[in-house]
């Protein structure tokens, strides 16, 4: 169930990212474990939930490098 409610909210996250008429790209502030004054919510969200200035290419590059990293550890368990 945590798995599900986690995946949902992260799919919701990459829907409002590709939405233009989403103002808000952050999401929801109950999204964020500290709302509005969490630590990794600002490091790519102003306060209004809008992007910083290389927000977006930082975000997709952190979810790119991520995935290749999750990758490499499952290819080298076996």
């Amino acid at each position: 169930m945590v798995f599900c409610s986690t995946l949902g909210a992260f799919a919701s996250l990459l829907v409002a990212l590709v939405d233009p008429r989403i103002v808000n790209k952050a999401g929801p502030d109950w999204l964020w474990m500290g709302g509005r004054d969490d630590v990794i919510r600002n490091l790519y969200f102003k306060p209004n939930g809008a992007f910083r200035r290389f927000g977006l290419p930082a975000l997709l590059l952190t979810f790119g490098g991520g995935g290749a990293a999750l990758f490499w550890i499952l290819q080298h368990l076996v």
